[in-house]
């Protein structure tokens, strides 16, 4: 019995050669933002100009030319609420010869419309 024992600890004792070191980095992975992660509702926008093709820009980020749908943070009840900001800038900038730049903007708390229509051949003075 004594002779069986030693020869199960002796096959115990040897082993594989280990394998290589596998080298973490100590950096986490940055987190993937999902739009169903975001407790913020968001809504969308439809944004037109007469003539079609304005550049459209909301609190001073490109979002894009006319036409287009943009999805903006809001409070429930549709309300325009984001951050320290006390209003919100809708610019349209034109692209042909005798438009002009339009602005529409919206107090925090304001209603956030479905559709928003920039008409770039209105002059302000």
């Amino acid at each position: 019995m004594a002779l069986l024992l030693g020869s199960i600890s002796w096959g115990c004792s040897t082993s594989a050669p280990s394998p290589p070191p596998v080298y973490v980095s100590q950096d986490s992975p940055l987190p993937r933002y999902s739009p169903v992660d975001d407790p913020q509702p968001h809504y969308t926008i439809l944004v037109e100009s007469d003539p079609p093709g304005a550049k459209i820009e909301f609190n001073d980020a490109y979002l894009g030319t006319t036409p287009c749908r943009i999805r903006v943070p809001g409070d429930k009840g549709r309300k325009f609420a984001y951050g320290q900001m006390l209003d919100h800038v809708f610019k349209a900038m034109p692209t042909a010869g005798g438009d002009y730049t339009q602005m529409k903007r919206f107090p925090k708390g304001g209603e956030i419309p479905e559709r928003i229509f920039f008409n770039m051949r209105l002059v302000y003075r």
